[in-house]
């Protein structure tokens, strides 16, 4: 496990902001409108703090360059900016820094897990910003995906990355903003339209389970492989037993049947019939996993579709170690 070593440098600046403003179907600008005011209403000067609209391609460098001069860096946008801004912080040098979250994405899973998401929706920016100015810290996982990627909440094969293949080129054709209603709307489009979509038929895995022995399945035909470090997955659709944030393990779970996508979609909202729903689901917990596979497969990390990480036909999940994050658990 790698471990952030500190940098050596004087902190100049407590808090950053990172925001991108084109998330949230234009929300990002208006945080980043609003942010001064906010501040200045809970007594932060503004003299103090350093604020930023995010750079296309340039969002890891960006948070390294502010976490230089600050030991707290908030960003402003979706589950994929987000994940960015850590990969920054996992390589600033930076042990004494966390991150926090002002949630602008659809599925904002990462801000459900580190329960600042409704406080969002109830309270509004400043109620947010109060939570996260408590400074209450807790650790989260991250893992290295082959070397080439960092992933923070989840990843998956099969279903699940055609419909993010989809609902990421559907996207990108509309023209003007992306509304959060209308992005679900072209996600549940995305996932009728991959209906037929399953892993091929030579898709297996080898993974080091919890108790440190090795589990080998074949899951040919399956509909999807999930890999999760969180305990929210698809807009807090799954909220899978026993799966932590913080403990050095992934929560392995395949969906073997179409039938298990509308089974856990229905009871979303009532957690003891989902949690019997998943028992009979197999599931696992591991600290390493590898994956291959030869036929036609698609990949989501974080939500997004990384086709670029499918050349080799196999991939390898590891432990890369800990960052701190803001969180509001606890609070009274």
């Amino acid at each position: 496990m790698n471990t952030i070593l500190p940098a050596g440098t004087r902190v100049k600046t407590r808090y950053a902001f990172l925001v991108n403003p084109v998330s949230g179907s234009g929300r990002g600008r208006d945080v980043h409108e609003q942010l001064p005011a906010s501040l200045q209403s809970l007594g932060v000067p503004l003299d103090e703090v350093v604020i930023e609209k995010t750079t296309p391609g340039d969002v890891p460098a960006q948070a390294r360059r502010l976490l230089g001069g600050c030991s707290r860096l908030v960003v402003a946008g979706g589950d994929g900016t987000i994940g960015q801004a850590l990969e920054g912080l996992r390589h600033s040098g930076r042990m004494d820094a966390a991150l926090g979250v002002v949630p602008l994405g659809t599925g904002n899973d990462l801000a459900r897990e580190l329960d600042l998401l409704k406080v969002f929706q109830r309270q509004g920016l400043s109620g947010l910003l109060a939570l996260l100015l408590e400074d209450r810290i807790r650790p989260l996982d991250l893992w290295d995906v082959d070397g080439r990627a960092v992933m923070v909440n989840y990843l998956s094969f099969g279903v699940d990355g055609w419909i993010t293949e989809v609902f990421g080129h559907s996207r990108n054709l509309s023209e003007g903003a992306h509304s959060t209603a209308g992005n679900k709307l072209r996600y549940v489009r995305a996932g009728i339209g991959s209906l037929a979509r399953h892993l091929p038929a030579d898709f297996s895995f080898r993974a080091t389970l919890a108790d440190g022995s090795i589990l080998e399945r074949s899951l040919g035909g399956r509909r999807a492989f999930v890999a999760l470090n969180i305990a929210s997955y698809a807009s807090g659709l799954l909220h899978p037993m026993g799966t932590r944030c913080d403990d050095g393990l992934l929560t392995l779970f395949t969906f073997p049947r179409l039938w298990s996508y509308p089974a856990l979609l229905s009871t979303a909202m009532v957690p003891s019939v989902q949690r019997w729903v998943l028992r009979r689901m197999p599931h696992w917990h591991a600290s390493r996993l590898e994956v291959a596979w030869d036929g036609r497969n698609a990949l989501q990390v974080d939500g997004e579709g990384r086709r670029d990480l499918m050349d080799r036909k196999r991939l390898e999940v590891v432990h890369w170690g800990r960052v701190q994050v803001l969180s509001g658990a606890g609070r009274r």
